[in-house]
């Protein structure tokens, strides 16, 4: 089996990777930390409605999203040699 790189897969799967992402914080936010009170010990924290936490793992979810989509540079174009100058 070939490995697939995350930036060849379809726009709807990497975006259904990311929302998948953002379902797990959701549920986490919900059965965890509302259930069990911990909300007390979260700054900036809101019962029930955004909140500073949920704005951070949004803008989290969609820089990775990002990264992992971009195609890789080519190697000479990283590292700032070019073919030319090794010779």
């Amino acid at each position: 089996m070939q490995h697939i790189p995350f930036y060849q897969l379809p726009l709807w799967v990497r975006l259904a990777a990311a929302l998948t992402l953002l379902n797990t914080w959701i549920l986490i936010a919900e059965f965890v930390i509302d259930r069990y009170g911990l909300d007390d010990y979260l700054p900036f924290y809101k019962y029930g409605d955004v909140c500073l936490w949920d704005i951070a793992v949004i803008i989290g979810i969609a820089i990775l999203f990002v990264r992992a989509s971009r195609a890789p540079r080519a190697a000479d174009a990283t590292t700032g040699n070019s073919a030319e100058s090794t010779k």
